[in-house]
């Protein structure tokens, strides 16, 4: 499993040792680190991920110079003052162990001890909550410029690359709004289409909710779909990253099923080859983990941006099921949604989820009936988090295993207070 822990940098105080689970929330008021949580994640994971596909410079590179601080600064917009004497930072992935201790200090990378059994390539996107400026400023992708690659640029590069998926015979038809399609075509640029089918407008003149909402839509069905398929890298830069030593491999017969693998997006006959090379089956499991996309790490910030709750609860809905399809493709590896919102109804509808993965296990059918079986992720697949003062809450009951009660709507007792007293206002007091 993996977890991180957090001391002293900006807002959080102490997190403790946080596992990352399949689906992992955070709430909290403004300025109580819910971003920096889920940006030094996200680094450290993106990191974890650089290791696992490369070779010994990548260590080298971030265990010198300050350059872990760096360029995490830099890329998530963090403040010198963030970081103190007293910051600490652990990453404990699934590859590798990330420690960072101080302000004036290196971090130490270490791989664990199955680094080459279990390093694998993935897919991680970081999706800020300045996210419609994709679509509120237009042509922004050649307006906005950074001389240092930050979130902002890596965001518009990778909205780039996910919309090519989606064209005129194949849009997207999205899920929190009803009956808009989405497509991208190199002429027209990002296209909805209306309810009526046939009425076309750009984002642009879309509301402020199907702005924010329309780069998660894309950016996580994009991610999904990634998974299983071939990764942008050459068979050459795959030998280069294996040590066959000791398999007594016949190096042409390798880049012959490495070229055939990636021809065939994955897919490979190995079997004759096996049977001549005893290791054949271990290095090419090794090879397919890092030449193939076998899992997604997706980060959102603030996702009710401008959302009425009902579609607040289908994009969740949406989040857990493409996690549901993944899963479905038994790559050895789980993709993992990270989410900050300030919104009870997001918190209500990850609730709706963990309810129907609880029901499953109690009637298949009903749940079924409900359609609700293509949500359904295992046992221990959610936490959720509140901060408050710096420090992390788990707000998940242990026993039952769903969001405790009195965060599904913290305002609740608040509004109710100051109803009980001005109805006594309005109406009297029924004192005496």
């Amino acid at each position: 499993m993996q977890t991180i822990e957090i001391r002293n940098i900006g807002p959080l105080a102490e997190t403790g040792v946080v596992p990352v689970s399949q689906v992992m929330l955070l709430i909290g008021e403004q300025s109580t680190g819910k971003s920096t949580f889920m940006k030094i994640l996200c680094f450290c994971c993106w990191l974890e991920k650089q290791v696992m596909i490369g070779g010994d410079s990548i260590l080298s590179r971030y265990t010198h110079y300050y350059r872990f601080w760096n360029e995490l600064k830099k890329f998530h917009h963090f403040n010198d003052d963030f970081l103190s004497d007293s910051s600490y930072i652990k990453y404990d992935g699934s590859a590798i162990q990330i420690e960072m201790r101080g302000k004036k200090r290196n971090a130490k990378i270490v791989r664990k001890p199955k680094f080459a059994e279990i390093r694998h390539n993935l897919k991680i996107s970081f999706l800020p909550s300045e996210r419609n400026l994709l679509s509120s400023i237009q042509n922004i992708e050649n307006l906005y410029r950074s001389k240092d690659v930050d979130m902002l640029f890596n965001y518009i590069l990778e909205w780039g690359e996910a919309r090519l998926q989606f064209n005129v015979l194949h849009p997207l038809d999205l899920v929190f709004v009803d009956k808009m399609k989405y497509h991208y075509n190199a002429k027209n640029g990002d296209v909805l289409t209306l309810a009526d089918g046939h009425s076309k407008i750009k984002p642009y003149y879309a509301s402020s909710g199907v702005q924010s909402a329309l780069p998660i839509q894309v950016l996580a069905t994009y991610l999904a779909g990634e998974v299983g398929t071939s990764a942008k890298i050459s068979p050459v830069e795959y030998l280069k990253q294996l040590d066959l030593t000791d398999s007594k491999i016949d190096i042409k017969v390798l880049t012959s099923v490495l070229n055939e693998m990636l021809k065939n997006g994955g897919a490979s006959k190995i079997e004759n080859e096996s049977e001549i090379y005893p290791s054949f089956d271990k290095v090419f499991k090794n090879i397919q983990n890092r030449s193939s996309y076998r899992s997604f790490h997706l980060f959102v910030e603030e996702l009710e941006q401008n959302l009425f709750p009902i579609a607040q609860f289908e994009l969740v809905k949406m989040l857990v099921g493409l996690l549901k399809q993944t899963d479905k493709k038994d790559t050895g590896y789980k993709s993992t949604v990270f989410l900050t919102t300030h919104s009870p109804y997001v918190l209500t509808a990850l609730n709706v989820m963990m309810l129907a993965s609880a029901a499953y296990e109690i009637s298949h059918d009903k749940v079924h009936d409900l359609e609700l079986e293509d949500y359904v992720l295992p046992k221990g697949a959610y936490s959720a988090y509140c901060i408050k003062d710096g420090r992390f809450e788990n707000i998940v009951d242990e026993e039952y295993g769903f969001i405790k009660g009195d965060f599904l709507d913290s305002v609740s007792e608040l509004v109710d207070n100051y109803t009980f007293e001005l109805n006594s206002i309005i109406y009297g007091s029924t004192e005496g």
